[in-house]
């Protein structure tokens, strides 16, 4: 029988593409004013954003009439009436009213409350580097996911090599949550003396499904830290 494979830290690191975002910081909820004036362009767009609207504002408790009182504190005279053709599509607020609103509402992510979407960080991480303190420092840009992603997805990082085969294969986007402590049996990123790896948490060990590859063990005297658990 032929030996199982021994990594090297360079197995099953995480490699991440590397352009960073270049998104204004100034960026309301990751939605951008002229976004929204593109994406609500028609009637049918309209009645779209008119029910989420609608849903904002009752998952915010306000009726319409508190709503538009509310308004009015921010600079924005509405009547009541407005407000419910803005929610039945037939008319739609200005970019500035909508910004009130969701503030008003606090609505904690516009692009995911209106268009389904929201925007999550893509760390780059070189094969050939350690992993030092990435999270803070690590080069990222950020990619757009859909409501397939895990709503606990804190950031995403790319599986580099086969040690984790059939279940994460080279090349594919991997979802995390952050969490300093794992449990036995749960696979998460963890970092082992200046490298990281993406792993199944064993008894003292970290743990490949690809059975042609050895745990890897953790002494006591290793440098180890737990970055968080892989949730989807």
């Amino acid at each position: 029988m032929g030996s199982k494979k021994q990594e090297d830290g360079t197995q099953n690191q995480l490699a991440i593409n590397d352009k960073p975002s270049r998104l204004k910081k100034h960026m309301l909820g990751n939605y951008q004013p002229k976004e929204l004036s593109q994406s609500f362009g028609n009637k049918q767009k309209s009645m779209d954003l008119g029910k989420k609207l609608a849903d904002v504002r009752q998952t915010a408790k306000l009726s319409r009439s508190e709503l538009a009182s509310l308004l009015g504190s921010h600079g924005f005279e509405v009547k009541t009436y407005t407000i419910g053709k803005w929610e039945t599509g037939v008319s739609k607020p200005t970019v500035e009213a909508f910004l009130a609103i969701c503030d008003i509402c606090s609505v904690p992510d516009i692009r995911q409350a209106f268009s389904g979407k929201r925007l999550l960080r893509l760390y780059e991480m070189p094969v050939s580097a350690g992993f030092g303190n990435y999270l803070d420092n690590g080069s990222y840009q950020m990619i757009e996911i859909d409501n397939t992603v895990p709503k606990g997805a804190d950031y995403a990082l790319k599986v580099a090599g086969d040690s984790m085969a059939p279940r994460f294969v080279n090349g594919q986007i991997i979802f995390v949550k952050e969490n300093l402590e794992l449990d036995k049996g749960e696979i998460g990123i963890f970092g082992l003396n200046n490298e990281a790896y993406l792993k199944k948490l064993g008894d003292g060990c970290l743990v490949s499904l690809n059975a042609s590859y050895n745990p890897i063990p953790i002494l006591p005297s290793d440098d180890f830290v737990v970055f968080g658990k892989v949730v989807g």
